[in-house]
């Protein structure tokens, strides 16, 4: 590409300078106007006493999920069969949250609640369940920890608490 430009010559320092300016409003436009923010709005006092703010109850929305939790219910049984189908059973029944059955609480009342269903699932509805399974069962937890479980509300059952 061959850019064609032509020679000026001037004969003072002003010319230069005035040549550069007029060069420079060609191509730039004019030079910005410095904004002016606008004056400042007077500011209106108010009294705190009387701003009155409405304190709402808090929306519990956990209805509007019931078809995702029956999905997700129905995929824990079609995934580990007839003791997932058991513990949620049970829970329900219990009012039991399956979440807090399977989780890692050790409040005694959700912890008696685990090891008796992991008695029944032992003794009654799968007795050839391996004690890793019986953990994996219940948010995997250890083989020791079911085995613990069963001796635990079996003694339990013996003395007559449960």
């Amino acid at each position: 590409m061959n850019i064609h430009s032509t020679e000026k010559t001037f004969t003072s320092a002003a010319a230069l300078i005035a040549d550069y300016a007029a060069v420079r409003r060609r191509l730039l436009g004019t030079s910005p106007r410095k904004i002016v923010p606008p004056p400042a709005a007077t500011s209106v006092e108010t009294d705190p006493m009387v701003t009155v703010r409405r304190l709402l109850p808090p929306v519990k929305l956990h209805f509007h999920d019931a078809h995702v939790k029956a999905f997700r219910r129905w995929q824990m049984i079609a995934a580990s069969g007839p003791c997932t189908e058991h513990i949620l059973k049970r829970c329900q029944e219990e009012r039991m949250s399956f979440e807090l059955v399977v989780g890692p609480s050790r409040k005694r009342k959700i912890a008696h609640f685990r090891q008796k269903l992991m008695w029944e699932i032992k003794m009654s509805v799968k007795p050839s369940a391996s004690w890793h399974e019986i953990g994996r069962l219940f948010g995997g937890r250890d083989h020791t920890t079911a085995l613990h479980g069963v001796r635990a509300h079996q003694v339990r059952v013996d003395s007559g608490e449960a």
